[in-house]
């Protein structure tokens, strides 16, 4: 299974075919140039314990995610979300840690298919 949902990956292609743009360029440009910092953030409000700061990068990522169709980030971010809030922080630097993969995968992903247009 690919880290990207196909269906939204072809939706995205006719989005830029249709209005003629580099729209694949400029979304993984974005999501590589703000998900580092979220990922930071996100893991700081962890070890902190602000819930609040936690539950906003949660939805943050995960909508910048779900928009460009990487499933698994959004599968981990609604798993951190429960976790966190069945068990408090303890024991989520492993979730943290897939989810931190799961968007590097879908970075890769989505840079190779902005390069193929």
């Amino acid at each position: 299974m690919s880290v990207l949902d196909p269906e939204t990956v072809d939706q995205l292609r006719t989005l830029a075919r249709e209005t003629n743009s580099d729209l694949l360029h400029r979304l993984q440009a974005s999501f590589a140039r703000d998900t580092p910092p979220r990922l930071v953030a996100l893991r700081t409000a962890l070890v902190a314990g602000d819930a609040d700061a936690v539950a906003f990068g949660l939805h943050t990522l995960s909508g910048s995610a779900a928009n460009l169709g990487a499933v698994e980030v959004v599968a981990t971010c609604r798993e951190i979300e429960s976790a966190s809030e069945t068990a408090g922080t303890p024991g989520l630097d492993r979730l943290l840690d897939q989810l931190e993969r799961n968007a590097a995968e879908a970075g890769a992903e989505l840079a190779r298919v902005a390069a193929a247009g």
